[in-house]
């Protein structure tokens, strides 16, 4: 099982976090991360995530990033615009996603808490559902 992840460089200490924890976990779900693209921030992952899918057809993508606390709602739109855009993408191309950006509002110490435990369930949970696609013989549209 191939898996891509899209991470976001504006916080790229706790993204490398989450690379490294989903890479230590990889051979026990059977699967093998083949590729890391490095985003600006989350803003950007769809397009990477598109660019991905069409390209590479991998049979899932995880994506880390952090969504900092700030001064104004600033971080909640981008959180919320970029998940809406890769739900669309997950399901146009029915291909499984794991949406992992931490926050909206989070601290960066809480992001660095939550770093290792957030990517493993996001692999995990990735994992899970292209066993799941394929049960119901599902294959993606690409």
């Amino acid at each position: 099982m191939r898996i891509h992840l899209v991470a976001g460089y504006i916080h790229k200490d706790i993204c490398d976090l989450m690379i490294v924890a989903a890479q230590s976990i990889s051979d026990e779900l059977d699967c093998r991360i083949d590729r890391v693209v490095w985003t600006p921030g989350s803003l950007e992952a769809p397009l990477a995530v598109k660019e991905l899918i069409e390209r590479d057809r991998p049979d899932a993508v995880v994506i880390f990033g952090i969504q900092e606390q700030g001064a104004t709602k600033h971080g909640e739109v981008i959180a919320h615009q970029a998940t809406s855009k890769l739900l669309d993408l997950q399901l146009l191309y029915r291909m499984p996603m794991a949406i992992a950006i931490i926050g909206p509002g989070a601290t960066l110490e809480h992001a660095k808490e939550k770093a290792v435990r957030t990517a493993q369930k996001a692999l995990r949970g990735a994992v899970h559902m292209v066993k799941l696609t394929h049960d119901f013989g599902t294959e993606p549209l690409v």
